[in-house]
């Protein structure tokens, strides 16, 4: 019998930490990119890292079958096409591997929010799928805009006192993109085409609404619990 449950346990346990994974790869990404965004060896484990993460993504939304299988067709050719294009760079592989890396993360994006909003209890491991709801969100408008800027080059301006000769790439973008979700923006990267601009406002609403119904959901959550009355 005790055998019994503790192999009841297992997949118990790893099922409530599955969104804790994710979270500590998209941190990992944030944190360790300024010191492997060089050529070479750091960028090949940069993008290990990313690989990581993709996998960490599927394995979030993998509580049915079919969310298993559509993330996992989604983030083989998004990953292929991301190592393809660090190898040859410039190549005509840049645009695809970023609209396959678009639609694997809002996929992504989708299912882990629709999971955070429908539980019915609050664990920490909801909290942690509410923070990578947050974080994919951040990246996901990243992509976008440098996506954009691929196709349309300088439609996000950086102060050239601040950062002489310099090209957004990808880290910049990121960046641009967590300034504007938190609403923080320190001016030294602006939307200068009515695409970035228009991209801005929505990611700017879109973290704002975000944090409302997230606190709304949870508060409704608590509320509903027998032992909140």
């Amino acid at each position: 019998m005790a055998a019994s449950q503790s192999l009841l346990l297992i997949p118990t346990h790893s099922k409530r930490s599955k969104f804790s994974y994710l979270l500590v790869t998209q941190v990992l990404l944030i944190v360790l990119f300024p010191y492997l965004a060089k050529p070479g060896l750091s960028i090949v484990i940069f993008r290990l890292l990313s690989a990581l993460a993709f996998l960490t993504a599927v394995y979030a939304v993998s509580d049915k079958r079919a969310q298993w299988i559509t993330g996992l067709i989604l983030a083989v050719p998004a990953g292929t096409l991301n190592a393809l294009s660090t190898f040859h760079p410039g190549s005509r592989l840049v645009v695809p591997s970023l609209i396959a890396t678009l639609l694997f993360l809002g996929f992504t994006l989708v299912s882990l929010l629709r999971a955070v909003l429908r539980s019915e209890t609050v664990t920490q491991d909801t909290i942690y799928g509410a923070l990578s709801v947050y974080l994919l969100m951040a990246f996901l408008w990243g992509i976008a805009y440098l996506l954009l800027e691929t196709l349309q080059p300088g439609g996000l301006a950086m102060d050239s006192t601040r950062h002489p000769n310099h090209n957004v790439d990808w880290f910049d973008c990121m960046f641009y993109s967590f300034v504007t979700l938190t609403s923080l923006g320190y001016g030294d990267m602006v939307p200068i085409s009515a695409q970035s601009r228009s991209l801005s406002v929505l990611e700017a609403v879109s973290g704002i609404m975000y944090v409302a119904v997230l606190v709304a959901r949870l508060v409704g959550v608590y509320a509903g619990r027998p032992d909140a009355k």
